[in-house]
């Protein structure tokens, strides 16, 4: 439970009411039920829940703190979306993990564990590897050999942590990911089908057998990394797959063997990452992008949802598309393809009317010719 008057310091906000009110709760305007709720404003488009009459605390954007609402006691903020992760902080609910390992749990010998690490139920810590302090596992996590995990690292259920892999302090990863999988690296003894499509366009070559390539490196994860549900990380063949400090990776991202992304980037679901392409920092990949082995990403560039990288995408770029384009020559393409219709209309109109024009200047013409004297 908090008062009104401790949130309002936290986010760094504006009160207008009384500090001492309690709330326990946290809610969306249109599910308060008690006078000890929180409404969260948003956006403008949400102000008409503020005159249903059932809402006496909330959090109020500054574009809509000057309108006359009937709310007692209002929290003015300017960034409604960051005061939404502050107020996160403040209510958290926590993952439970009980204090100490779980009976169940299997952690080798040679393991270090760092003061109040949390490890439950069937979870596996094998040989030589360490966790930080505060690092709790939640269930079904698997650390492999030689692993090492740092400070107050939260792995949810299901969680597999390949051989010699690194994270860092703070890393957050969420269930059934995969860290430090093999890569997808193969090859054929002799010219195979894609060898041959690259050199002369079509298939002239056959995969009669398939040689994998081993994967001996590891995956390097930086600090305060986020890495969503099922997502998968390859190692690297030989060297490392390395996540920068503060990135985020969504549910489902496919990041493949020696790939290396920069800090703070946003790596939306189901976006895949070929073997040894590189992303710079600060950049976002929208859902379902693709980008091909050994290709990069620009830092600061904006890649949009379902893009088809086949280029380097420069710095500060904007990209949409399949194939990707600057996003100002897709929406000009776009523009053009609407007209299609309409131009093809007035194609066929004119290619009707020049037909008639033809067949008379024929006619006229067979006309002269009769008249001519023989």
């Amino acid at each position: 439970m908090r008062t009104l008057g401790e949130i309002a310091r936290f986010v760094d906000g504006e009160l207008r009411g009384d500090p001492s009110v309690q709330v326990t709760r946290v809610t969306h305007p249109g599910l308060v039920e008690s006078t000890e709720d929180l409404a969260l404003v948003l956006s403008p488009n949400a102000v008409s829940f503020l005159h249903t009459g059932r809402i006496q605390n909330a959090v109020i954007p500054a574009e809509v703190g000057d309108l006359q609402v009937p709310i007692a006691n209002q929290i003015i903020v300017k960034r409604p979306r960051l005061v939404l992760a502050l107020l996160m902080q403040l209510f958290e609910r926590p993952a439970f993990v009980e204090p100490g390992i779980h009976p169940s749990a299997v952690v080798d010998q040679s393991a270090r564990l760092g003061s109040d690490v949390r490890i439950g139920p069937q979870c596996w810590v094998g040989p030589g590897s360490v966790l930080g302090d505060g690092t709790r596992l939640v269930a079904h996590v698997s650390i492999g050999a030689e692993v090492r995990v740092g400070q107050n690292c939260l792995l949810h259920a299901g969680v597999r942590v390949g051989d010699r892999c690194r994270l860092g302090n703070r890393v957050i990863v969420q269930p059934n990911a995969v860290i430090g999988g093999d890569g997808f690296a193969f090859v054929t003894p002799e010219r195979g089908s894609v060898e041959s499509v690259r050199e002369t366009g079509e298939v002239q070559a056959f995969n009669t057998d398939i040689v994998r390539i081993n994967s001996i490196g590891n995956v390097a994860i930086e600090d305060d990394v986020e890495i969503g549900a099922n997502a998968c990380i390859d190692r690297g063949t030989l060297g490392e797959t390395r996540i920068g400090k503060g990135t985020k990776l969504d549910n489902l991202v496919q990041v493949g063997h020696n790939v290396t992304v920069g800090e703070n980037c946003l790596i939306v679901a189901q976006v895949g990452l070929g073997g040894s392409s590189r992303v710079g920092d600060r950049a976002v990949v929208g859902g379902q992008a693709g980008l091909p082995d050994h290709l990069s990403v620009g830092s600061d560039a904006v890649v949009h949802a379902q893009a088809g990288i086949t280029n380097h995408v420069p710095e500060r770029s904007v990209v949409i598309g399949a194939p990707a384009q600057p996003k100002r020559a897709f929406l000009e393409r776009e523009v053009h393809l609407k007209r299609l219709p309409g131009m093809y209309k007035t194609i066929k109109a004119l290619q009707q009317r020049l037909e008639r024009l033809e067949a008379r200047l024929a006619g006229d013409d067979e006309h002269l010719k009769a008249g001519e004297p023989g």
